[in-house]
């Protein structure tokens, strides 16, 4: 985020909102009350949420006028009875009408399997918006993740279409790190693959929660040599390296580079090792201090104790 918030135009492209609806929603109905700078209005990073929210709302029927003055805590309360029970939101108090559903991860399967990246950016953003980080990654992420895994090794999805889903979720990525990254983060951490570790879905994952949860990320991506990350540690200074293991055919390769990587990384850099290969790892790790993820909530437990807002 900018220093100090977001200014309004800034804000209109974040949240596709014209200037003038923007000014109306705030001047009329006190949809958002972004504080005054030196240069005009400044929107924090809930406000900007809020509006987000709000013009989905406002897309699906209700008028400003209704939903404007919901708290936070109510808004959020609707989208999460739309996302139950797969029907449109009711306002709290009234009888909900019936909607069609919204299917949320198949949206985004139909836009991968017909190339459309538009239509699948614009729905995991929508998801995004109105899912806390947390239910983004449980309900979405990894739900969707684990779906294109299945068909691309059923021969359903091609190698384009698996490489179009990962690059879909690493923009979301992005998108997470702009929202909820502060400035100074009371721990960084850098996620890659070793070499010959190609699977980039379960590293993307805990980079998200991770940003999700307020901390510093630095993603480097898969299939990383050694010698690269040591040598981006070493200039980055991150407090956590997390690698991903879950391959078998190139374990031997796996496991030298894990190795080579616990022998020569800094002293007060923490080593997070995982993925479902990640204890057959830790032969190599040649005694350093090691932290092994068997699962997310593993790693969910460790990222509060860093200081995540989980």
């Amino acid at each position: 985020m900018a220093a100090g918030g977001y200014p309004i135009r800034a804000v209109s492209k974040l949240t596709g909102l014209p200037l003038d609806t923007l000014r109306a929603w705030e001047r009329r109905y006190r949809a958002v009350r972004p504080r005054r700078g030196e240069r005009g209005r400044l929107y924090g990073e809930g406000e900007v949420r809020r509006l987000v929210v709000l013009r989905d709302l406002v897309a699906q029927g209700y008028a400003i006028g209704q939903v404007a003055s919901l708290t936070d805590r109510q808004l959020r309360a609707m989208v999460e009875r739309q996302l139950e029970v797969g029907q449109a939101p009711g306002l709290p108090g009234t009888t909900r009408k019936e909607r069609p559903r919204v299917e949320q991860i198949q949206n985004v399967l139909d836009a991968v399997l017909r190339y459309d990246y538009a239509a699948a950016d614009r729905e995991l953003g929508r998801l995004a918006t109105i899912l806390s980080a947390r239910d983004v990654i449980h309900r979405v992420v990894l739900p969707l993740m684990r779906t294109v895994g299945e068909k691309w090794h059923a021969g359903k999805l091609s190698m384009a279409q698996e490489h179009l889903a990962s690059s879909l979720v690493r923009n979301l990525l992005g998108g997470l790190m702009r929202l909820y990254s502060p400035e100074q983060p009371v721990a960084r951490l850098m996620f890659t693959t070793p070499a010959s570790e190609e699977h980039e879905f379960g590293i993307l994952a805990a980079a998200m929660l991770a940003a999700g949860g307020g901390l510093g990320v630095i993603y480097l991506g898969a299939n990383l040599p050694a010698n690269e990350i040591l040598n981006a540690a070493r200039s980055a200074g991150p407090d956590v390296i997390v690698l991903a293991i879950t391959g078998t055919e190139a374990m031997p390769r796996l496991l030298q580079e894990v190795r080579q990587v616990a022998q020569r990384l800094p002293t007060r850099t923490e080593l997070w090792l995982g993925g479902k290969e990640a204890t057959r790892a830790q032969a190599e790790t040649g005694g350093r201090p090691t932290v092994f993820l068997p699962d997310f909530t593993a790693l969910e437990h460790h990222l509060r104790r860093l200081g995540a807002t989980l």
